[in-house]
């Protein structure tokens, strides 16, 4: 798998909430994914977190359409979580400020261990750790 990109829970909750201040933006770095055909890791973190959040915020049947989305989907790989990955994201959490979540840190050495900086994401730690928030810092 060449020129990964990993995917935070900020950018699936943008791409499907109209309302989102970066849906837009969203759309935009979305679409020049599928262009560019890169392929997206979707920690299997990350999968949950997307589903209970549309299902507490949206509704069950939204979470169920959008569980379908991603699993049927060829351009994103869910990928789970091993011991190496939950071990460096916890070294990564106890040296992030409290704003930075832990699902971030994940994000963060799901990155490192697919050796890449770039993340779909609209999170600032990501910039503040070094990588790179895809068709955000760099264009």
């Amino acid at each position: 798998m060449s020129d990964p990109i990993i995917i935070d829970t900020s950018a699936f909750i943008s791409l499907g909430t109209i309302t989102d201040s970066n849906y837009k933006r969203s759309q935009t770095i979305g679409s020049r994914i599928q262009k560019e055909n890169r392929s997206v890791i979707v920690p299997g973190d990350i999968f949950t977190e997307v589903i209970n959040v549309i299902g507490k915020k949206v509704s069950h049947k939204a979470a169920a359409i959008q569980a379908n989305e991603i699993l049927s989907s060829k351009t994103l790989i869910i990928v789970e979580t091993t011991p190496k990955i939950r071990n460096l994201a916890f070294e990564k959490f106890k040296k992030q400020p409290a704003s930075v979540s832990f699902t971030d840190c994940f994000v963060m050495a799901f990155a490192d261990e697919f050796e890449t900086k770039e993340i779909f994401g609209f999170d600032e730690a990501f910039r503040k750790n070094g990588y790179v928030r895809f068709g955000i810092d760099r264009e």
